[in-house]
């Protein structure tokens, strides 16, 4: 037998009921009694079996049953929250969708409207349009007043470190509040 042969038949699993095995074995057995290095080879195999499949303990689980199931429970519970709120916001999407298509076309509506009614103004009422114009102006100017005051105080807030620390906490309480009455109600 050669090394090569005897090498191979050493590293396959074989059973020992057959008779083709037996005087396979008895073969290997001449050659490694002759082969010094085939005797090597099969003290490493063996080695290796004792190392991969020797002394193996028993691994105790500390996990029980019921654990398990309850995390299994726990996780099931928390799959059909989280369903129900993607359900939720997938509702509340679709009414804010046509909310906010309403808003755009009754505003552009809206815009629309105001030149044709200042256009058919000019034709048909001239004097209710000088009057109306002169309202307006009386309401940019207000608007302008306001805005004057709003860009002083903002000045005034940005000048002083206290007053935009203040400003900046309160804008953060206002922002807590709105998230803790948008949450999602809790089951009790």
């Amino acid at each position: 037998m050669r090394c090569r042969d005897a090498r191979a038949w050493l590293a396959e699993e074989h059973s020992d009921n057959e008779a083709e095995t037996a005087r396979q074995r008895s073969e290997v057995l001449a050659h490694l009694a002759h082969c010094p290095a085939c005797r090597h080879y099969e003290q490493q195999q063996q080695r290796l079996k004792r190392l991969l499949y020797g002394n193996f303990s028993s691994v105790s689980c500390r996990i029980s049953t019921e654990q398990i199931m309850q995390a299994v429970y726990l996780r099931q519970r928390t799959t059909r929250q989280l369903e129900e709120l993607h359900q939720q916001q997938r509702t509340r999407l679709a009414r804010l969708q046509t909310l906010s298509s309403l808003f755009m076309v009754s505003l552009f509506i809206l815009t629309a409207s105001i030149p044709v009614l200042l256009f058919l103004l000019f034709f048909n009422q001239p004097e209710l349009l000088v009057r109306t114009l002169l309202l307006l102006s009386d309401a940019v100017d207000a608007f302008l007043v306001a805005l004057t005051y709003l860009r002083l105080g903002l000045s005034f807030v940005s000048q002083d470190n206290l007053l935009l620390a203040a400003l900046a906490f309160l804008l953060l309480l206002l922002a807590a509040v709105w998230l803790r009455l948008m949450r999602a109600p809790q089951e009790a």
